[in-house]
C-alpha cells in the first residue's frame, strides 16, 4: 500500500475514532457531559498544540485537513484524538478506581493511561517511513532528553495536559448542576494555556 494512503487512512481514522467515542459517550453520559468533555479536550489540545508549533517544538507536514486552516500548523484530527482520548481514559480510571475516587487520583491515572498510549503511538508514528510530525528540523527547538527517539518532554506533556484537563472536568461536573460550568472550564482553558507557555520555553527541555 503506497505511503500517502496509509497516512490519510490514519487521518481518517482518527475522525473515525472520534465519532464512535462521541456516540458511546452520548449514550452513556448524556449530550450535556459529553459535549464538555469533547469540547473542552479539543479547544485544550488544538490550542497547546497551536502554541507547541509556534515554539518550535515540532511540525505537523502534509496533512490533509489543518484547523484552523491558516495558518496550517496544527492537522485537525490531532485535537480530534486528542479529545476522543479524554472521555475514555476517564472512564476507564473510575472503573479502576471507582467514580467517586478524588479527582486528582483519577486523573493521575488518566495521565499515565495516556502516556502509556503514546509511548506506543510516538515512536511508531513519528519516525520513518510514516513521520506524520517531526521533532527535528531547521529553526526547531534543539531536546537535549530522548526516549525511544522520541523527545521526554513529549510524554511528560501528555502526562500532564491529559491529566489536568480530566481533573478539571470532573471538578467542574462534580460542583453541581446550578455551578456556571463553561465559565469555570473557560477559566481552566486560560490557566492551563499560561502554564503551557512557561513550560514550552524552560530550557532543561
Amino acid at each position: 500500500m503506497p505511503l500517502s494512503t496509509i497516512r490519510i487512512l490514519y487521518e481518517l481514522g482518527i475522525a473515525l475514532l472520534f465519532l464512535v467515542v462521541a456516540a458511546r459517550s452520548w449514550r452513556t453520559r448524556g449530550g450535556a457531559v459529553t459535549v464538555r468533555e469533547l469540547v473542552f479536550g479539543f479547544v485544550l489540545s488544538q490550542s497547546v498544540e497551536l502554541l507547541a508549533v509556534q515554539c518550535g517544538r515540532y511540525r505537523y507536514p502534509d496533512w490533509l485537513v489543518y484547523f484552523p486552516p491558516h495558518p496550517a500548523w496544527v492537522p485537525l484530527g490531532v485535537g480530534l484524538g486528542w479529545a476522543a482520548l479524554v472521555p475514555v481514559v476517564m472512564r476507564i480510571s473510575e472503573r479502576i478506581l471507582g467514580e467517586d475516587a478524588p479527582p486528582w487520583r483519577l486523573g493521575a491515572l488518566d495521565g499515565l493511561m495516556a502516556v502509556g498510549v503514546d509511548l506506543v503511538l510516538d515512536p511508531a508514528v513519528s519516525g520513518e517511513p510514516l513521520r506524520m510530525w517531526l521533532w527535528r528540523g531547521e529553526g526547531m527547538t534543539p531536546y537535549r532528553f530522548w526516549l525511544l527517539d522520541v523527545p521526554v518532554f513529549n510524554f511528560v506533556g501528555w502526562v500532564l495536559l491529559v491529566g489536568a484537563c480530566t481533573w478539571q472536568l470532573r471538578v467542574v461536573e462534580r460542583a453541581g448542576p446550578a455551578a456556571p460550568k463553561w465559565r469555570r472550564l473557560a477559566v481552566f482553558l486560560a490557566v492551563d494555556l499560561a502554564v503551557a507557555v512557561i513550560v514550552m520555553r524552560l530550557p532543561w527541555w
